[in-house]
């Protein structure tokens, strides 16, 4: 699982670096940035999937409770996130894009952070156990 693990991050990073070069750019190539976009917000998905439905119930088949609550509040911790990234997502939608590059470009750092934030969280409470697992 930590190897399933990393290679999701690797994805979302990766994702991440392709954004961040799109708004190097003075105008947007809105077909390309909004399909980078879709894959990012596809490998974001399959990572929350895969440690919602794989990763958190294999670690709570023996976690004690100091394990039972990193885990609560790293779910917490994710959710308000991922409200966050959601409101993002719909404020910035291809049309916004093409209007307002340089107010997209000015606020997707935001966004990128909350979600390194997200998976560095991740890796400080999960790594551990995988590997002891």
């Amino acid at each position: 699982m930590l190897l399933a693990l990393a290679e999701h991050h690797r994805h979302i990073r990766a994702g991440l670096d392709k954004i961040r070069r799109h708004c190097g750019f003075p105008r947007p190539s809105s077909d390309q940035l909004d399909a980078d976009r879709a894959d990012l917000h596809k490998a974001s998905l399959a990572r929350s999937v895969f440690i919602s439905d794989e990763v958190v119930p294999a670690l709570l088949t023996d976690a004690d409770g100091e394990l039972r609550h990193e885990l609560s509040e790293m779910l917490s911790s994710f959710t308000a996130k991922r409200q966050v990234s959601n409101a993002h997502i719909a404020r910035w939608t291809y049309a916004t894009i093409e209007e307002d590059w340089d107010g997209y470009c000015a606020s997707a750092p935001t966004i990128w952070a909350v979600m390194e934030e997200q998976l560095d969280d991740e890796w400080r409470v999960l790594a551990p156990r995988l590997q002891e697992g």
